[in-house]
């Protein structure tokens, strides 16, 4: 498990500016079942600020775990009604992304990993 306790929204920036994608990422929390990662864009001439989850929905033995699916359907719609886009990615994956301010980027880190601490472990 990986895990990172601030996040600088300006140092995102920079980077994201000098980037030849005009992004960048951070990962800021992962485990086997989930990770956290935190981000910002450029687009000419504004700037954005995304938290991304990504759930695994399955481990590596490949086993369906129904109480897993059920935990997870439940924080998926969490994160929906929390204006999260939510879009299957490959090798079992769900990508959860919202946009939100850099003054608000951290709150919601914070939210969500204490919501994945309590749902999906």
């Amino acid at each position: 498990m990986t895990q990172k306790n601030s996040i600088i929204a300006d140092e995102l920036l920079e980077i994201a500016k000098k980037s030849t994608d005009k992004e960048s990422y951070q990962v800021m929390h992962k485990t086997q079942l989930y990770r956290i990662g935190v981000g910002a864009r450029v687009t000419s001439p504004d700037a954005s600020f995304f938290i991304e989850v990504i759930i695994n929905l399955s481990d590596e033995t490949k086993k369906v775990d129904l109480t897993k699916l059920e935990n997870t359907t439940r924080f998926l719609r969490i994160l929906q009604t929390r204006k999260y886009t939510l879009i299957y990615e490959d090798e079992n994956c769900i990508q959860c992304e919202t946009t939100k301010s850099s003054q608000d980027l951290n709150e919601e880190y914070l939210s969500i990993k204490k919501l994945l601490e309590t749902q999906l472990t």
